[in-house]
C-alpha cells in the first residue's frame, strides 16, 4: 500500500460530523434501546444501583468530566442522560468495518496512539459544536484500588474550547461488576451508584489557561468530596 494509501485509510476515521447529526435516527434509537431498555433495569434491579443528577444540568452539549473504574463505565454514564453521548475509541478500530459502523453511529472520537492529544481535542470539539455531549475521563486510565488518580487539564481544555460547561460525575464500584483480571462480568452484583453533579464554569475574566486550572481545581475537590463520601478519608502515609 502507498504512503499516500496508507495516510487516506488513517485519516477516514477523523471525518467531522454533519450538522445535527444528533438527531439522526439510529444513534437515538440504540440510545433509547441499549440505555432505557436494557441498562437501566439492569442496574436497577440486577445490580441494585442508584443515580443521583442534579437539577440543574444544561440542555445542551455538555464535557461530562468522570472517575475511571471499569470498561463498563462509559453505558452506566450513558444511561443517565437522554440523548446519545461520544466517547473516545482506539483509531484503529475504525480499520474493521463492523465496528467501524457502530462507532460511526454512536458519535465515536477516534484517538490516534501516534498523536492523541490532537486526535482527542479535535473529535471533542466536534462533536460538542454539534451539539454532542462528550464523556471524558480525567484521570486519564482506569484505577487499580478504587481511588482517585490526579485529575488531567483535557476535560476543561475541550470544554473552553468548545465554549460548553463540564458536568462532573463519581461512579461507585462499577468495577465491581467486571473486576480485572476477570473474563466474565458479573450479571448480579449490589451498590452501584451513579452521581451527577452541577455544572462548572470558570469566571469569564480569568485568562484562558488560568480557566482551565481553575475548573480542573474544582473539578478535583468535588470528585474527593465524593470519594470520602463513599470510602473515608484516605489513609495517611507514614514516612519512616
Amino acid at each position: 500500500m502507498t504512503t499516500e494509501a496508507t495516510s487516506k485509510k488513517k485519516k477516514s476515521a477523523f471525518t467531522t460530523l454533519a450538522p445535527n447529526a444528533i438527531n439522526g435516527y439510529l444513534p437515538n434509537a440504540l440510545h433509547f434501546s441499549l440505555g432505557y431498555l436494557f441498562l437501566r433495569p439492569w442496574v436497577k434491579f440486577g445490580l441494585r444501583g442508584r443515580v443521583r443528577r442534579s437539577r440543574d444540568l444544561p440542555e445542551g452539549p455538555m464535557v461530562l468530566a468522570c472517575n475511571h473504574r471499569s470498561f463498563f463505565d462509559p453505558p452506566f454514564v450513558g444511561m443517565c442522560f437522554r440523548r446519545p453521548i461520544a466517547y473516545f475509541a482506539k483509531a484503529s478500530l475504525w480499520d474493521i468495518p463492523f465496528i467501524a459502523f457502530w462507532l460511526r453511529a454512536m458519535f465515536g472520537i477516534p484517538v490516534d496512539r501516534e498523536n492523541p492529544g490532537l486526535s482527542s481535542m479535535k473529535g471533542a470539539v466536534d462533536r460538542l459544536k454539534n451539539g454532542i455531549s462528550v464523556l471524558v475521563f480525567a484521570e486519564g486510565t482506569r484505577t487499580r484500588d478504587g481511588r482517585l488518580a490526579p485529575m488531567r487539564e483535557g476535560p476543561a481544555l475541550f470544554a473552553r474550547r468548545a465554549g460548553v460547561p463540564i458536568v462532573p460525575v463519581y461512579l461507585y464500584r462499577s468495577e465491581a461488576v467486571w473486576p480485572r483480571g476477570q473474563f466474565l462480568f458479573n450479571f448480579i452484583n449490589k451498590d452501584i451508584e451513579v452521581r451527577v453533579g452541577k455544572p462548572i464554569v470558570a469566571p469569564k475574566d480569568l485568562a484562558p489557561r488560568a480557566q482551565d486550572a481553575w475548573i480542573s481545581r474544582r473539578l478535583e475537590l468535588w470528585m474527593e468530596q465524593q470519594e470520602r463520601s463513599f470510602m473515608g478519608p484516605r489513609p495517611r502515609k507514614v514516612i519512616a
